[in-house]
């Protein structure tokens, strides 16, 4: 069967938020539109991403606790008019977990009287698990899958991505509000690190707490590694991811090692933690995890 050509394929618009942590070049390399979460801080009000990033946050976490909300009905109108001038008429915007924050619904409000069709989705993850779904729907996007086959594709792939966290302390998520089923009881003055996940309601939970530094790396590649061995899961085509935020060489390590234990990867997705997600996670942090594809099956 002959390619499509571009001039059949449907226009379609992938959105996210800026808890997405999308690296720049591939945000640019598939035109992938992002709204920045908005930062408050004693001396005033950021857009992530654009006037304020990680290193900055961590920073103002050693004087003070930094607010975040979502993004602003102004730049969500602004980019709705955007696509508009653009050509498209349909999008798919894929957010950071309900668990987490808001920003979903206000999307899927401001979206209603738009003359966009826009599929609004709740990943129920966060970083590079909405990262990694976004990307993948991106690339499904580029082969040419129809939209209305996309969004379901892209509901499934939520539950099919799975990441884990580690991070130094609980303090800044039980401060910020965002703890979720997490326990509070994980004592640093024990040396416990904590590994985090969503659970299917997309809300924080600990799967597992190592003593000590050391042991954090280990315990999250032996976290991937029960995933893949889940027998729905064997022989399933997948993708990798990893993460760091004001880590780059545990991170370049973390990297290495899970190339090396899941050698039959598709893709790799990198990212860092963006500043959003600093300000409830701290510096000091790793993850890692893998994404379940199906095959498009989809003729191009």
């Amino acid at each position: 069967m002959e390619q499509k050509t571009d001039e059949y394929k449907e226009k379609i618009a992938i959105i996210t938020d800026s808890c997405a942590d999308v690296p720049k070049d591939l945000e640019k390399q598939y035109g992938i539109y992002v709204l920045p979460m908005v930062i408050s801080c004693q001396d005033g009000e950021y857009k992530d991403g654009i006037d304020i990033h990680a290193e900055d946050v961590y920073e103002k976490l050693k004087k003070e606790m930094p607010k975040t909300s979502t993004p602003t009905g102004e730049d969500l109108e602004n980019l709705l008019e955007k696509l508009k001038q653009e050509g498209y008429d349909k999008a798919i915007a894929i957010m950071i977990s309900s668990g987490l924050s808001g920003t979903v619904n206000h999307v899927r409000l401001s979206v209603e009287d738009s003359d966009l069709e826009v599929c609004v989705i709740d990943s129920l993850s966060a970083s590079i698990g909405n990262g990694a779904i976004v990307l993948q729907a991106a690339i499904w996007r580029e082969e040419g899958v129809p939209y209305a086959e996309l969004c379901d594709k892209v509901k499934g792939l939520c539950r099919d991505t799975k990441v884990f966290f580690s991070i130094d302390t609980l303090e800044y998520l039980q401060k910020g509000g965002r703890i979720g089923k997490a326990t509070a009881l994980v004592g640093t003055a024990l040396s416990i690190k904590p590994i985090l996940s969503f659970d299917d309601e997309g809300e924080i939970y600990t799967p597992a707490k190592v003593r000590g530094h050391k042991l954090v790396e280990k315990k999250l590649l032996s976290l991937v590694e029960e995933c893949a061995a889940v027998p729905e899961n064997t022989g399933r085509h997948y993708n990798i991811v990893v993460a760091d935020g004001g880590a780059p060489e545990e991170g370049e390590e973390l990297e290495r090692k899970m190339k090396e234990l899941f050698p039959d990867y598709h893709r790799l997705f990198r990212a860092k933690i963006g500043a959003a997600l600093s300000a409830y996670l701290g510096p000091g942090l790793l993850g890692a995890g893998i994404q379940f594809v199906p095959e498009n099956n989809n003729p191009d």
